[in-house]
């Protein structure tokens, strides 16, 4: 439970002879701050929630109207019982971005729309709390602060939260407007900041629909947050959660040297904290994509990345890093049920998670499902337009319509994907191949020419050996269109 939930049932416990008023515990556990009167009954709530109780019964936790509360239940006291180790939790909140979501304004003209603007916070609340690495409060905090005046920093200090998402849903006719924006409430900056204008069909379908995209847009935006927080710290003094978010920004870079970094860091989060899945899959992850590259000789490095994999794995199967890292794994020893496995449990554990989507898309690419792979990168594209890793979106995009003999398709979104990011030489390979294998050869010569560029040594017959398709006539195709269009054999 949150820090303060559980001060608050303790002192209620050890002064359980006696009614606890509101003073009582705003100088036991807000240091004597004045607090609101929705936070404190968000806290109580919670403390009902934790002990079985609930607002209506009053068993264990009884209001004395108009005096304060009194724990009522009995309780055993053993002097001789060894105290239980205290959790570090500070340590606890601060391995990931702490977010509370205020709830979103109801600017319709009609106030019977309120349900409209109270779905979709519930709804975010919801998906936001499924999204590994970050502490979101609960719903009930999330409502207890509905219709009250808000001093975003004093909302944040009170309950221990890094950032505050806010919004509204104005509706008008059949049109539905949703704006959010993302605060970091120390300095008071707004992050990030998005507006949805929607048709008004199907309410459940749109709240649905904005939930999604919301969320997805968000993770991103609250990695780079963090990422930005602690450039100006050594590497030394940074914890496993630090160590983690650090690796991901330099991965991001898609880079010998960026992912060289990000292996440094995740190696330290590691010895920080052996048993930490996110950082365990991150690591098998990359050094899975460095042995794509040729960055790494395979067997041993696939080896490393494996039992990488089944440490995360073991840690927390309910991370989708750790199904990520497996997959990764997979792709490169050409297993391809098992890769379209991991990816698919990775979103089956969070639908909105814009990269395990788009890999669960390339997998199903490269095992020769084109149509499927085609519909989740697709849908990842949507869900996350300023990815971190959008570049590659469009590369898997790539790589799916060259499965389907969509060449000039294939062309286009390999082009979208150096425009993005134009050092990647994965992106130039799969230019020049559908140029060729679609004959354009004035088009084809000049993107075999740029792949050349970045990566001089190549050779047809070792990219068909080492390229990624499980199937040998798709290798043979990747191969063949490569030496139309120049690359040497």
């Amino acid at each position: 439970m949150q820090p303060q939930v559980f001060d608050f049932l303790r002192f209620l416990v050890e002064n359980r002879e006696r009614v606890v008023s509101k003073d009582d515990l705003i100088e036991e556990i807000w240091d004597g701050r004045a607090i609101s009167d929705g936070s404190l009954n968000a806290r109580v709530n919670a403390a009902r929630k934790a002990v079985g109780d609930s607002g209506s019964r009053q068993e264990l936790i009884k209001t004395i109207p108009r005096k304060g509360f009194r724990f009522v239940a009995p309780v055993t006291e053993n002097a001789n019982a060894e105290a239980p180790v205290e959790p570090n939790v500070k340590e606890a909140t601060d391995k990931g971005p702490s977010l509370t979501v205020l709830p979103f304004a109801n600017l319709s003209a009609d106030d019977g729309q309120a349900f409209l603007a109270d779905g979709l916070t519930e709804d975010v609340v919801t998906a936001l709390s499924k999204l590994r690495g970050f502490f979101v409060t609960d719903r009930s905090t999330t409502f207890a602060l509905k219709a009250q005046e808000i001093d975003l920093r004093e909302i944040a200090a009170e309950l221990g939260v890094r950032y505050v998402l806010q919004g509204s849903v104005r509706s008008s006719g059949q049109r539905i407007r949703v704006t959010a924006s993302l605060v970091n409430a120390e300095s008071g900056a707004q992050l990030w900041s998005e507006r949805y204008d929607r048709d008004l069909t199907d309410i459940f379908e749109i709240q649905d629909e904005l939930t999604e995209s919301l969320v997805a847009h968000l993770s991103p935006e609250l990695f780079a947050a963090e990422h930005a927080r602690l450039r100006r710290r050594p590497p030394a003094s940074l914890d496993a959660w630090e160590c983690f978010v650090d690796a991901l920004h330099h991965y991001g870079k898609q880079s010998q040297d960026g992912s060289r970094t990000a292996i440094d860091a995740l190696e330290r989060a590691i010895e920080l904290d052996p048993l930490y899945a996110q950082a365990l899959g991150l690591y098998a992850t990359i050094l899975a994509w460095r042995v794509i590259q040729g960055w790494e000789p395979k067997e041993p490095t696939l080896d490393m990345a494996r039992a990488a994999s089944d440490r995360a794995l073991l840690a927390d199967t309910n991370d989708p890093w750790a199904s990520i890292g497996r997959g990764y794994v997979s792709i490169v020893a050409r297993e391809g049920d098992a890769a379209i496995m991991n990816y698919g449990h990775a979103v089956d554990l969070s639908p909105n998670f814009a990269y395990a989507r788009a890999l669960l898309g390339v997998s199903n690419g490269y095992a020769g499902n084109a149509d499927i792979a085609r519909t989740h990168i697709q849908k990842a594209i949507a869900l996350s337009p300023r990815d971190t890793f959008i570049d590659k979106f469009y590369l898997y995009l790539a790589i799916a319509e060259f499965q389907a003999e969509n060449y000039h398709e294939a062309a286009r979104a390999a082009q979208k994907a150096i425009q993005l990011k134009p050092g990647h030489p994965s992106s130039h390979l799969f230019r020049a191949a559908s140029y060729g294998a679609a004959q354009e050869q004035g088009p084809a010569e000049a993107a075999a020419k740029d792949f050349l560029a970045l990566v001089p040594h190549a050779r047809a017959s070792e990219i068909q050996n080492s390229v990624l398709y499980y199937q040998e006539a798709d290798r043979q195709r990747v191969a063949d269109g490569l030496r139309r269009a120049g690359v040497p054999e």
